[in-house]
Formats: C-alpha cells, structure tokens, sequence
C-alpha cells in the first residue's frame, strides 16, 4: 500500500535538509568548536574607545561548547571577574552568541564574531562597523 502524500512530505523535507551541503558543511564548521577553550590572549575597547589588553588587566578564562550551548567564566588577577551563557550557531567564518544568563546586565541579544580555527587555535574578532572592538584568541583544552 502507497504512503499517503502527507506522510511523505516531512520525510521529503527531512532529506533536503540532510543533503544539503550548506547546511552539512556549517554543522561540520562548528562541530570543529566544540570543547573547552582556555583564553590565551585578547584586547577590546574600553567605555573611552581606547585600546586595553586582557593581559595589563589581569584577564583569564575558560569557555565550552557542545551541542548549540556556551558557557564561560572569567578571572580578574585571580578572583571571578565574569560568566555567561546561552546559545551560539554560525558557519566557518561566522560564530555568534546570545547569552540567555549572565554575571552583568545583558545589554545586547547577541555578539557576532568573525572567527578562524588554525589547529587548536580559536581567533575571534567582534567587528563594530569598520572597526574591530574586540579581538579574543583561545587554545583547547586537552582532547
């Protein structure tokens, strides 16, 4: 007896979205992230627009990823400084955040890096119109 159309039509959608290289190859880019990450260098702006490097400022932390969640914290010259999590999607050269809970009030719904995987090397860049306003640079954590 023949399937009946309705019931062919979620299995018909389903292949599409599983044979499609766009969609495999970006589940593939950020399956490649996922793990835990140890920050190991990085810069921003600071509130005046000047320049400030994570190390002058004590910086250290860690960050994990699995399956679409994030979570992070942060240290000050040793003692908690920061942490966060939400969710997280992208492609191979774009990876954004929207922070669902944080240690500090949530004033953007996300954060969108451009970002590069060289080994064990994460580099993210958060880029504000033609200017780059944050610039991390993590190393995996065991594997």
């Amino acid at each position: 007896m023949p399937m009946p159309p309705i019931l062919r039509l979620p299995a018909a959608v389903l292949l599409l979205c599983v044979a499609s290289p766009a969609w495999a190859a970006a589940a593939t880019d950020l399956a490649r992230l996922q793990g835990a990450w140890q920050l190991r260098s990085g810069e921003s702006l600071d509130g005046d627009g000047a320049r400030m490097d994570y190390a002058s400022q004590g910086l250290a932390g860690t960050k994990v990823l699995a399956d679409g969640r994030f979570a992070f914290t942060s240290t000050r010259n040793g003692a908690f400084w920061a942490a966060g999590s939400g969710t997280y999607e992208g492609d191979a050269t774009r990876y954004l955040e929207r922070p669902l809970m944080a240690s500090y009030p949530l004033q953007n719904g996300s954060y969108e890096f451009r970002y590069t995987l060289e080994g064990d090397t994460w580099t993210l860049e958060r880029w504000d119109g033609g200017r780059m306003v944050e610039r991390e640079v993590w190393t995996r954590v065991g594997r």
